[in-house]
């Protein structure tokens, strides 16, 4: 292709060519066999000058076109480095604006939350400075507090005091009206109900035909009263009596229930509901004793109901002596 390109368009390039050819093997011969001499002839000279010229313009040629292919080359390959570079100029431009977009976002959301803080800080002061004065408030209020409670404290002992001096006044005043209702009752007569009768003469109803051993320690005018009107309840449910006034009342006093331990059901319920009966109207005066401690007999005087069994051989024995 080189051969071409230079013959072309240079015809007296192809002539020289075509001249040094037609020497080309004489020297080779001149050279081989020895022969060549050291004076050449002119044509000889100019033989190879032009060749020497062909080569020059040939190895002229081939640079030039290398620098003109490389050269095109160069430029293809800047080319596309070149377009490469626009384009990631243009893709970094790209990039660089959306940076640059996203970081003013970032800025305006930066601003937002600077706000917001300060908000919270005020928020905060106002917050720590009402707090300061709460704590102030509950300094203040502790110490009215505290105030108060020394003289709560004070009224306390005082009021103390004041119960303590209460409770020993009502405590005189409850001795003093008990050592005065013990007194009127000493006083007053004991009383035995309508009723209270009634239901003694029925408790005592199933022991009609039975005997009781009634012994009356001492002869007041009250005595005898409280006396009759349980005599007359026995007497009225059918139940026979050994009646015994001895002289000497051995200090007896009050009413007393005695029941023998063998007496049947029926005669202890009698013996008991007496007893409950008394008590609501003679209430301390009344009591149940053991059987052999009221004794029936000794100096004094008495009488029986006619049919009754003899004394000591009843189930319930009956004391009524004073107050």
């Amino acid at each position: 292709m080189l051969h071409f390109l230079l013959i072309a368009p240079y015809p007296q390039i192809a002539e020289i060519i075509e001249n040094a050819n037609a020497i080309r093997p004489s020297i080779s011969t001149a050279i081989l066999s020895g022969r060549l001499e050291v004076a050449m002839s002119t044509e000889l000279w100019k033989a190879i000058f032009d060749w020497g010229t062909v080569v020059l313009i040939g190895l002229t040629f081939a640079f030039g076109a290398g620098a003109l292919i490389t050269g095109n080359k160069l430029s293809e390959r800047q080319d596309e480095q070149s377009k490469q570079f626009e384009k990631d100029l243009t893709d970094a431009k790209t990039a660089l604006g959306a940076q640059q977009e996203r970081a003013a976002i970032a800025e305006k959301s930066l601003k937002e939350v600077d706000a917001k803080t300060e908000g919270f800080r005020l928020a905060i002061a106002q917050a720590n400075e009402r707090a300061a004065k709460a704590q102030g408030s509950l300094a203040t209020a502790e110490q009215h507090a505290a105030e108060a409670n020394a003289k709560a404290e004070g009224f306390r002992l005082d009021i103390a005091k004041a119960n303590e001096r209460a409770a020993s006044a009502n405590e005189i005043a409850e001795r003093e009206r008990l050592a005065r209702l013990q007194l009127e009752a000493r006083l007053a007569d004991r009383i035995i109900t309508p009723d209270q009768k009634r239901r003694i003469t029925e408790a005592f109803a199933p022991m009609k035909g039975q005997t009781m051993d009634v012994v009356i320690p001492g002869d007041t005018p009250e005595t005898s009263r409280v006396a009759e009107a349980i005599i007359g309840c026995l007497s009225d449910a059918g139940v026979l009596l050994n009646v015994f006034h001895p002289f000497s009342g051995g200090g007896a006093q009050g009413v007393v229930i005695g029941v023998r331990p063998d007496a049947t059901e029926g005669d202890k319920r009698a013996g008991t509901q007496l007893f409950a009966i008394l008590r609501e109207t003679l209430g301390g005066g009344v009591g149940l004793v053991d059987f052999d401690k009221i004794v029936v007999g000794g100096t004094g005087n008495g009488g029986s109901t006619p049919g009754a069994a003899p004394s000591g051989k009843s189930p319930i024995r009956l004391q009524i002596a004073p107050k």
